[in-house]
């Protein structure tokens, strides 16, 4: 019977990646490359997953710290339950390569958030009735503000999604990181994220190296463009279904988040899953550094009991 059964899974794994298929959108900057996956027999609804922070690919992995290939299963969940799912690389990340390599510096949120807005409007026009903007993490703000910017937006899906404008966030996560042994690398970090929040460049040169990967010079533009945003005055102004997901052992966006969320905009569903860590995945432990061998690293670890369900019912429900 088991052996039955580990057949039964493993086909329909087989089955979900033979039903992908690549999807390309020319943009100002090259082409945006992504994996389309669309059940038998076609859906109304498609879920556009928007990755996260930093150089995470359509699949949820990052060279600096992820292997979880969250939004991979997530689409192959979504499929099972007859919803359609596009995830991309963002813009420079992965097989969306910048034809001009020298604009890596001067990328900012607001291109990602064009991006995504171009990107519902092509699923749009492909047919489909229901796109649903799935994002995750600092993904999440990102769909935030696509809804804002294009009609083919029927809803939206923050997953461990900033609930704080991003510079109080970094603040606090410095914060727990660095106090008390190195409050000399902290007050450090709080003048250049000030000096960013002017809209000032920074030369890293005249600050300690540890900070330098995080405020390096490449990346300065976009962190004073994310540090414009509130994620509370943003999910205020929509007008389509929101559903707020949050997990209670998510070390890097506490669940707090999502109350936050949920309390700027009264009429969003929000979600506390159980257990839950920032890759969408359980744990019990509370260690961030037990997390990162095994909910951030491990690719066969499934999505988080009740996830995927939660978000297939709220866009079945629309």
């Amino acid at each position: 019977m088991k052996r039955i059964l580990c057949l039964a899974l493993l086909l329909g794994t087989l089955a979900a990646a033979a039903e992908e298929r690549p999807f390309r959108l020319e943009r100002d900057f090259g082409t945006l490359c992504g994996t389309l996956l669309v059940p038998d027999g076609g859906a109304e609804a498609v879920a556009l997953i928007i990755a996260g922070s930093g150089p995470t690919d359509r699949n949820g992995n990052n060279p600096l710290g992820s292997g979880a290939d969250t939004y991979r299963l997530l689409a192959e969940a979504l499929h099972e339950a007859g919803i359609a799912s596009l995830r991309y690389d963002k813009r420079a990340i992965g097989s969306s390569r910048l034809d001009d390599p020298s604009q890596l510096p001067h990328l900012t949120l607001d291109d990602y958030v064009a991006d995504a807005a171009a990107l519902a409007d092509r699923l749009a026009a492909e047919g489909f009735r229901r796109v649903v903007l799935v994002g995750h993490s600092e993904g999440a703000l990102v769909a935030l503000l696509a809804a804002q910017r294009t009609a083919a937006a029927a809803a939206v899906v923050t997953l461990a999604g900033p609930g704080y404008p991003m510079d109080e966030i970094l603040r606090l996560q410095l914060a727990r990181q660095l106090a008390p042994a190195r409050m000399d690398l902290l007050l450090e970090a709080e003048g250049i994220i000030a000096a960013l929040e002017r809209g000032e460049r920074v030369d890293m040169n005249y600050h300690a190296r540890e900070l330098y990967a995080l405020f390096n010079p490449g990346i300065q533009t976009f962190w004073s463009s994310v540090f414009r945003y509130d994620p509370r005055r943003e999910i205020r102004a929509l007008q389509c279904p929101v559903l707020i997901v949050g997990g209670d052992n998510d070390l890097q966006v506490p669940a707090d988040n999502a109350a936050a969320l949920a309390a700027a905009q009264p009429r969003a569903r929000k979600v506390v899953i159980e257990g839950m860590t920032h890759t969408l995945k359980h744990s019990g432990s509370t260690s961030l550094d037990e997390q990162a061998r095994t909910v951030y690293a491990d690719p066969a670890l499934p999505l988080a009991e009740g996830l995927a369900e939660a978000i297939a019912g709220f866009i079945e429900a629309l």
